[in-house]
């Protein structure tokens, strides 16, 4: 969900041909009784079943369209590999971006600015909508799990260490934190549940 977030102002700005990701993911990820405590104590796991799948098929279906009662998936292309660490919550991802035009880090921030602006118009009065969906910070070693995954009660998706990238001709590259336990799934899904009754569909 942070990945998706994190991409969608790139999207709509600057476009998207290519997107590398590598995920550092919480262990509540894995759901209980979750991951042996031998096993991630003092390490890291450097592969989590079906979820780099998961995670290049998700991606694309939620930036992508609707048209004629079907989804149509984005047209880029996403490679990732996902691991898990020793954090309890929040999955941390290190994200790279070839964008179809030039979008500097300042420009980046600019059009989180508006997302959050467009979102706040047509979530903002939802009651598990967050002020703001998406965080910058400005520090060079934020986000981190600890002192960034609670922000709004776990529902903002917060983005830090924003740069150009030098391996692509049009690039940046970011880091990104999301709760995966509220945004990325129980808080989310009833704020999913309050915009359909807002809408009247439920």
């Amino acid at each position: 969900m942070g990945l998706a977030i994190s991409l969608k102002p790139i999207l709509d700005g600057f476009g998207i041909k290519k997107v590398f990701m590598t995920s550092l993911q919480g262990v509540s990820g894995a759901g209980y009784p979750g991951v042996a405590s031998l096993d991630i104590i003092d390490n890291i796991i450097p592969y989590i079943a079906k979820e780099e799948e998961k995670v290049q098929k998700e991606a694309l279906k939620i930036l992508g369209g609707y048209r004629d009662k079907k989804i149509i998936n984005a047209s880029f292309s996403i490679s990732c590999t996902c691991t898990r660490v020793p954090v309890i919550d929040g999955h941390t991802e290190t994200v790279f971006v070839e964008t179809e035009k030039t979008g500097s880090p300042d420009e980046y921030v600019k059009a989180t600015d508006e997302f959050n602006h467009k979102f706040k118009k047509e979530f903002g009065d939802l009651p598990s909508a967050p002020e703001r969906t998406i965080i910058v910070r400005k520090e060079e070693n934020r986000p981190q799990p600890r002192f960034d995954r609670d922000i709004y009660d776990g529902m903002a998706t917060v983005v830090g260490r924003i740069r150009k990238d030098e391996v692509f001709e049009n690039g940046l590259k970011y880091v990104v934190l999301s709760h995966n336990t509220k945004k990325g799934a129980a808080k989310g899904e009833v704020m999913v549940a309050e915009y359909l009754y807002k809408k009247k569909i439920l």
